[in-house]
């Protein structure tokens, strides 16, 4: 099989993978014969059949570790780092891999799920009792393969544990399983786990002495449940801000709780409208405008007390610096500087991150739209931000000049010169033994300084101008101002249109 074919398998395997962990999150928000289940359910018996029509070999099969998502024993990054309820529910039930047959229909993949999802169904895939239960169920084309001595199944490639990856994504799918808790609870009118918000962000915080790995995997977060992706980049990004600012902890915990629940009010927009991917129409748009309304009120109604901290950032993360913007408040109010510091988050992680209606921008490029319209921010938090994150920020992935790749691991005392891990040498050959792992962008390699020449984004390559030339901007997101939206849309355009 060619290296093309294989990363094409490897794709569609992806996209079904994630289809499923969105499944799994709706089968927990709604009731299993509620059309956004069955819609889920249709879309992934599609996909399968795409995997089928690609060539995939059947049955998909999907290994399942402590925190990652495997196929064909490779980690599956992007699909695992939601992927937590999922990923318990088959530890809880000792399942070792699931088998997808191209035979299988939509219904009995909604009875398969019961057996894997519903509390009441715990003990029923034990060995004793899987075959007798799976026919009873009328599942014959998904097969669960135990993890038990007595049961190996037919794992194809053993499953390698990489301790690194395992403690980011777990860290990662603590903070995004909180806040699917938190929004499946809003959705319900049940009251927040607040605190259990706080304590998460607490041992992230307590455990982000190298915040790389763990930036990077955020930027490949491909599950698109009430945005909670974004919202974790969002109190990732404010986090780093705020502890390079050297604020104390109980600071530090407040401020990261406040951008992980900015969101909230997400949870009371019609599904229909905050998933659409066209553009929506007026009506539409005075629904999904008045989610920092119904965040702050979710927060202000919690029968425990809530830190006004995150109140405020939910009400105001698309106000300006003096006000401006929305929701429109009955009295004037000025935004605190938690809240100024989530706008500013805000608007950069929407700008960077790929939407299915946009490519992601470079951070120069974010940077270059925001500056340029600095009155929709608090100029000093903007400022702080942006020394703070870089021109490349940590976790990005950069070629440079000599053909060598790496990732941003930290940044420097010059935005456009971070220090930079090596994953290979020059022309992309492995490292030399004698070879440094990292280096200061500057530094003179040869007699010649070496700069970064491009940086991989999720969906493309973006050569790195002379910092004195503009870079060439893309589509706006919804979030921003009508003025930043109109501008982003118009820059790179010829000046006769």
């Amino acid at each position: 099989m060619t290296t093309t074919m294989i990363g094409r398998h490897r794709e569609v395997v992806k996209r079904f993978t994630i289809e499923l962990v969105e499944l799994t999150l709706n089968r927990e928000m709604h009731d299993r014969a509620s059309s956004y289940v069955a819609d889920s359910l249709h879309q992934l018996i599609s996909t399968l059949g795409e995997c089928e029509a690609a060539g995939v070999e059947m049955p998909l099969q999907l290994q399942f570790g402590e925190r990652i998502v495997f196929y064909d024993g490779e980690p599956l990054d992007s699909p695992s780092l939601q992927a937590a309820r999922l990923l318990k529910a088959c530890s809880d039930r000792n399942v070792a891999m699931l088998s997808f047959r191209p035979q299988l229909t939509a219904e009995e993949l909604n009875r398969a799920l019961d057996l894997l999802l519903h509390p009441r169904n715990r003990e029923a895939l034990q060995r004793d009792n899987r075959d007798r239960v799976l026919k009873a169920f009328g599942v014959r084309n998904v097969d669960f393969t135990l993890n038990t001595p007595a049961d190996p199944g037919n794992r194809r490639s053993a499953v390698d544990a990489n301790p690194e990856l395992d403690k980011a994504v777990g860290q990662y799918q603590d903070l995004a399983d909180v806040l699917q808790t938190n929004h499946a609870r809003a959705y319900r009118d049940l009251d927040l786990a607040i605190d259990e918000a706080a304590g998460v962000v607490e041992r992230t915080i307590a455990e982000l002495e190298e915040p790389s790995t763990l930036l990077s995997l955020a930027t490949h977060d491909d599950v698109d449940r009430f945005t909670v992706g974004h919202s974790v980049r969002v109190a990732l990004l404010t986090l780093q801000v705020a502890r390079q600012l050297g604020l104390a902890r109980e600071q530090l915990v407040s401020i990261g709780t406040a951008a992980l629940m900015h969101d909230i009010g997400k949870s009371k927009v019609p599904q229909e409208i905050l998933f659409k991917c066209g553009r929506l129409d007026e009506h539409e748009w005075h629904l999904m405008s008045q989610h920092p309304r119904l965040g702050a009120e979710l927060l202000l109604e919690q029968h425990s007390e809530v830190d006004p901290c995150a109140i405020g950032a939910a009400f105001c993360h698309h106000m300006g610096p003096h006000g401006h913007g929305y929701p429109r408040p009955k009295m004037p109010i000025l935004p605190s500087g938690t809240s100024h510091l989530v706008r500013v988050s805000d608007v950069f992680e929407a700008l960077t991150s790929v939407r299915p209606y946009k490519q992601a921008l470079s951070p120069m490029e974010a940077f270059a739209i925001m500056f340029a319209h600095e009155s929709d921010f608090e100029p000093n938090w903007l400022r702080a931000f942006a020394r703070t994150i870089g021109l490349f920020p940590t976790g990005t992935r950069v070629m440079l000049d000599d053909g060598s790749h790496g990732m941003v691991l930290a940044q420097g005392q010059d935005p456009s010169r971070p220090i930079v891990r090596l994953f290979a040498g020059a022309e992309g050959r492995d490292l030399l033994p004698d070879e440094p792992d990292s280096i200061l962008i500057g530094t003179e390699v040869e007699g010649r300084p070496r700069r970064v020449l491009a940086i991989n984004t999720q969906d493309r390559v973006v050569d790195v101008p002379e910092f004195e030339e503009l870079p060439v901007l893309s589509t706006p997101h919804a979030c921003l101002s009508e003025d930043l939206a109109r501008a982003a849309a118009n820059v790179g355009r010829p000046q006769d249109e």
